[in-house]
């Protein structure tokens, strides 16, 4: 038996390339001592032929026996290392019992796991808030006032002095307006009126064919989504006074809508979403009980219903679509000003307070948390994860190197054996001579060998 293992293990000379393969597949790799289920020993080859001791021995100094890690550029470095992936495993292994704080470890990583689940449900609440965000009601105080310029001032001119190629007189209308403070004080920030409303139209009162430029200036939210402001400017040439109608149409979100008459009367509102209609009508049809006998998804109208519906019964799935019918947009508010021109610029003597809804406080701080907020304990807590995943690393290498040493120490000669035909395979890999008897791969226990969870760290560290 003997003289077989001899020949089988016959020494061959490798070259220099051989050796340096050699040294690159067995790089990094765990221990193995024999009958436990993992990767191979690493394996360096010698001048000729000769096996080192696996591992090192008692009393050598740290690191002898181990192949250490390939400095780039080194002389006679003809393979370079391969390009590692960064380890993110920070799990101790198994069977660790002989050290106390390893089940405090684990049970760390169960309290973290739970907590980080904890506030990833938090963070997916938010983020379904943001898609309604809260809302609250505030106070506009609206100001309008206008200037003049190039105007013609009484008794200054006369036909024989008029100037052909002066610029044509004009006057600007202006509006912005402050949110009022919870004490009711108009010192606080100047509102955006492009947020505040949906839509804001001037229209000058006066003869239309006087001036081609038209009478009447729009803005519509919904056709220039993007644009932000503060105030709203219009500018028109004339020389007279005149009266402007404002019309101001608040902006809800979601967005709100009149009833007709019979519908408010049904709901009990005049003013309201579409969602909430539609649960008010809800109520009413179950307080009523107007629901199908036979048919749940039927709603047999009563007469306020059918006055409106203008018919019997229709499916539940239809009562959005009729009452869409009863849906029209909000009165707008309407101010009426006069334009002066007897001085540079005038104010209105009093402000136009006006209800509107801005986006609530709360907003703000959901999107610091939800977009990360302050990145400095993140990068905090990567670098404290990058540092217990080296430290599992170490203490797995360690645990290989005790089981490795109390194998060898339980049975010298057999652990040797087994480990040196555990690397046959390496070898044969790399000197060309690799040969899979037929045979053999055709059981399953031909794949049950500790070749294929050395051959399965291989593929995953070249992945």
């Amino acid at each position: 038996m003997q003289n077989q293992q001899q020949q089988q293990f016959r020494p061959q000379q490798m070259t220099m390339q051989q050796m340096q393969q050699m040294q690159q597949m067995n790089m990094g790799r765990p221990m193995m001592y024999p009958g436990q289920p993992q990767m191979g020993m690493p394996m360096m080859g010698m001048p000729g032929g000769q096996f080192p001791m696996p591992g090192p021995m008692m009393g050598a100094p740290p690191g002898a026996g181990f192949p250490q890690q390939k400095r780039s550029g080194a002389p006679g470095d003809a393979v370079s290392a391969p390009k590692r992936r960064k380890p993110m495993d920070r799990t101790l292994p198994s069977k660790l019992d002989f050290v106390p704080e390893a089940k405090l470890y684990a049970q760390l990583q169960a309290s973290e796991r739970k907590l980080d689940a904890a506030v990833a449900a938090k963070k997916a609440e938010l983020q379904e808030a943001l898609v309604r965000p809260p809302r609250t009601k505030k106070t506009l105080r609206l100001w309008i006032q206008n200037s003049a310029a190039n105007q013609q001032q009484p008794g200054t001119a006369s036909g024989s002095e008029l100037d052909l190629n002066a610029p044509a007189p004009s006057w600007t209308l202006r509006l912005h307006g402050v949110l009022l403070e919870e004490d009711g004080s108009d010192k606080g920030a100047r509102a955006k009126l492009s947020s505040l409303f949906r839509s804001i139209s001037v229209r000058v009162v006066r003869d239309k064919g006087l001036y081609a430029e038209g009478n009447t200036v729009e803005w519509r939210k919904d056709e220039s989504p993007n644009q932000d402001f503060e105030g709203f400017e219009v500018t028109k040439k004339g020389d007279t006074e005149v009266q402007v109608k404002i019309a101001l149409v608040v902006d809800t979100v979601p967005e709100k809508f009149k009833l007709s008459p019979d519908l408010a009367d049904i709901v009990n509102v005049q003013v309201e979403t579409k969602t909430n209609v539609v649960m008010r009508l809800w109520q009413y049809i179950k307080l009523h009980g107007l629901q199908d006998v036979e048919d749940k998804r039927i709603i047999n109208y009563d007469d306020a219903l059918q006055k409106i519906f203008k018919t019997k019964k229709a499916p539940l799935t239809h009562l959005p679509d009729h009452l869409n019918a009863h849906f029209f947009p909000l009165d707008p508010i309407t101010l009426d000003y006069t334009i002066k021109l007897d001085k540079p610029l005038t104010t209105s003597s009093v402000g136009y307070d006006i209800d509107v809804e801005v986006d609530s406080p709360i907003k703000a701080n959901i999107l610091s948390i939800v977009g990360g907020g302050d990145p400095t304990p993140y990068k905090e807590i990567s670098a404290i994860d990058d540092e217990i995943t080296k430290l599992v690393q170490k203490v797995t290498q360690c645990k290989h190197k005790r089981e490795f040493m109390l194998s060898y120490a339980k049975d010298p000669v057999g652990f040797l054996n087994q480990w040196v035909a555990s690397q046959t395979r390496d070898l044969e890999t790399v000197l060309g001579d690799s040969r899979i008897n037929a045979e053999e791969a055709r059981r399953a226990s031909f794949y049950k060998d500790n070749w294929v969870n050395e051959a399965v760290f291989h593929y995953l560290n070249s992945v």
